[in-house]
């Protein structure tokens, strides 16, 4: 009796332990990860800490990126918002040097971002246009 009940009880944990949920994506241990934090501006809101996060696969491609916002309010988070999806990278000539481009969400023009590698260790949200924000404010994420 007592060898069915531990041979149950086994059972059960090899069960339990293969309905444990799967990450949402799978991780790839050859794939590389670049992260841009800060605040940028809000128009009705203190400021929205910004976390945005690329990956290239093994051969340094482009692949997926994580896009986290929150609108603060004062040093309290209102509300936060999560975007996945593709992103792209583009040179471009500013100021006599060549500039890396990295636009998020490519493929849709009605929610696509882009940010200007303007430092090793930075990006910097330009308009709607591809132009830089022209601005007092800072809209720079630094590299974590």
């Amino acid at each position: 009796m007592q060898s069915r009940s531990i041979i149950l009880g086994l059972g059960a944990a090899l069960l339990l332990s293969a309905c444990q949920s799967q990450p949402e994506e799978p991780v790839n241990p050859t794939a590389q990860q670049i992260t841009y934090s800060g605040m940028l501006p809000c128009a009705d809101c203190s400021g929205i800490r910004t976390t945005l996060t690329l990956y290239r696969d093994q051969f340094d491609n482009p692949t997926r990126f994580h896009l986290r916002e929150e609108y603060m309010n004062g040093s309290k988070v209102a509300t936060s918002a999560i975007e996945r999806g593709d992103w792209s990278q583009t040179t471009r000539m500013q100021d006599n040097k060549q500039m890396e481009v990295y636009t998020i969400n490519p493929s849709d023009p009605d929610s696509d971002r882009q940010f200007l590698r303007d430092a090793v260790n930075a990006v910097e949200l330009l308009d709607e246009n591809g132009n830089p924000i022209e601005s007092n404010l800072n809209y720079r994420l630094l590299r974590k």
